[in-house]
């Protein structure tokens, strides 16, 4: 019910965009092939089972064609880490449940739920913007939506109760799917108070729909 919810709110969002965005008549196209490839990033994620994250790697080749658009249409230089991802357990969610829930178990119900096949839908290129002691820093991502990842995050909160933890501790409906494309200075998450959901688009993504699969 609340995922369904959660999809409307997503639905109103990206009509809201495309009525009120300066932005509401750009687009910019991706090739849903470079999303199969198994390409590698120029720098792999870190995928080691004792980081205080949980993550599913992407082929790089189509959101850094994306970051290139971006800083061409927003004449914007960006600093980006070579590699894309989506964080699906944030290290500040995880610094709250690791003294009941191990990372190692954490990876391994997730390779249990399909972490690495989860399907993936891109929804929209957003900007999340804040001004930190007088100057301004930016950030783009692509929003993504994925009820796999969703499952998995409940499938954590539930591991972390049926050892006691309290469900208030670990959100598994506080999520927004995105892949980070660049950003101006430093990174900006939801603790800055950027929320990177369709709320924050600033351009339609479409496919291409010449290129071969």
């Amino acid at each position: 019910m609340m995922r369904t919810f959660h999809w409307f709110i997503i639905s109103l969002s990206l009509t809201a965009c495309a009525s009120t965005s300066p932005y509401a008549l750009s687009s910019l196209e991706y090739s849903p092939k470079d999303l199969k490839k198994a390409s590698r990033s120029l720098a792999s994620v870190e995928t080691s089972k004792n980081t205080s994250y949980l993550s599913m790697d992407l082929p790089y080749t189509a959101f850094e064609k994306l970051r290139s658009d971006v800083e061409k249409t927003q004449h914007v230089s960006l600093q980006h880490r070579g590699e894309a991802h989506i964080t699906v357990i944030t290290p500040p969610e995880y610094k709250k449940i690791h003294k009941k829930v191990s990372m190692k178990e954490i990876h391994a119900l997730a390779d249990q739920m399909g972490l690495n096949n989860s399907p993936y839908k891109l929804l929209c290129v957003g900007k999340g913007a804040i001004k930190d002691r007088g100057e301004d820093l930016s950030t783009y991502f692509v929003v993504v939506e994925s009820d796999r990842l969703f499952q998995i995050r409940k499938a954590v909160q539930m591991l972390y109760t049926s050892k006691g933890g309290k469900a208030a501790d670990f959100n598994a409906e506080q999520f927004y799917p995105h892949v980070t494309l660049g950003f101006t200075k430093r990174d900006l998450h939801f603790e800055d108070g950027v929320t990177k959901d369709a709320s924050s688009c600033i351009y339609s993504l479409r496919p291409d729909e010449t290129a071969k699969n």
